[in-house]
């Protein structure tokens, strides 16, 4: 029976914790480890750790210093790496969210059965204790890792997939930058023959002010990680040059504009006096305009997103309003 272990970063989430932990220990697959990266966390995180550790055989606690999400998450898969096998799986876990208790093993049973290295299920935003009672039909794609990253279904994140442990070979996630997935998953999806998406929510995103992306479009305003997004997106198009991936590397053109047109409608709902200086000196509609012309060509884009596009190019005002109304940010 394969492993399923939970890399769990923790820092100053004390009012959150056992909520997350305890839906790890209640999952209905049995071969679960949960590692708990303490990030050198200020309140009583670390002793609630120590805890679970004590009352747990299958709990490891892993006490740092401070280096950030990115560098915990690092270290529980270096310390995974020494103990587990290449077909256990791997899962990111951030410790203000949660999990249904069928997650693994719906996930992993996926895997297994048809021959996948990575599964992703969908998530639910919001401030609940508990996920909503919303019963939908159940979807499943499949596809190559190297196709999966042309569909647009696939999540940028980290969390809500599990990954065989060897779709992360010499893949870790890049310290003191904002948006480290955008860096980091699309390597462990490519190196996964086989992938599968299923629409259940089994993932809960849990959102309450403090948290990294609360509120992230007001924190933009002369911040220095301005445009790592931009920077992760541009190493993702050489990753794909060197592999002469050319739809790979138009579809990331493809979501460059769509992060803009994103990152551009957030700046306008907010105060004049609130917004980042790339949307008030025009950089946002440079950058839009160049990676437009780049992406045109890519086969499988709706007739939708495509005016969605053009509309974009012509009259960028014209986002705001559906932007507003649909949200954005899912």
């Amino acid at each position: 029976m394969k492993k399923i272990f939970f890399v769990i970063p923790v820092y100053k989430v004390e009012k959150y914790l056992h909520r997350c932990v305890d839906s790890v220990i209640s999952q209905t697959y049995d071969n679960t480890a949960i590692i708990l990266v303490d990030d050198g966390s200020p309140d009583n995180c670390p002793g609630i750790c120590d805890d679970y550790a004590r009352r747990y055989d299958n709990i490891k606690v892993i006490h740092k210093q401070n280096g950030g999400l990115s560098d915990a998450r690092n270290v529980g898969i270096e310390y995974v790496r020494q103990i587990a096998a290449a077909d256990d799986y791997i899962t990111f876990l951030d410790s203000d969210d949660y999990v249904s208790k069928d997650f693994s093993k719906t996930l992993i049973t996926l895997c297994e059965e048809n021959g996948c290295d990575l599964a992703q299920c969908d998530y639910e935003k919001g401030s609940g204790e508990s996920f909503s009672d919303t019963v939908i039909k159940s979807s499943i794609v499949f596809k190559s890792g190297e196709d999966m990253l042309l569909d647009q279904r696939l999540k940028s994140q980290s969390w809500a997939k599990i990954y065989k442990l060897h779709t992360f070979d010499n893949v870790l996630f890049p310290l003191k930058v904002l948006n480290e997935d955008e860096f980091t998953t699309y390597r462990a999806v490519y190196k996964a023959e086989r992938v599968a998406l299923i629409n259940k929510k089994f993932y809960y995103y849990y959102q309450h002010p403090g948290s990294i992306m609360d509120d992230i479009a007001k924190r933009l305003k002369n911040n220095p990680h301005l445009f790592d997004w931009l920077d992760a997106y541009k190493e993702r198009i050489r990753f794909f040059e060197q592999e002469s991936k050319p739809q790979q590397i138009m579809r990331t053109h493809e979501k460059i504009c769509t992060d803009v047109i994103l990152r551009y409608c957030e700046q306008m709902y907010l105060k004049k006096n609130d917004r980042d200086e790339a949307l008030v000196n025009g950089e946002y509609i440079r950058i839009y305009r160049e990676h437009y012309k780049l992406m045109r060509g890519r086969k499988g884009i709706s007739l939708k997103r495509r005016l969605m596009y053009m509309m974009f190019y012509i009259m960028p005002y014209s986002a705001v309003l559906p932007g507003k109304l649909l949200g954005l940010r899912k």
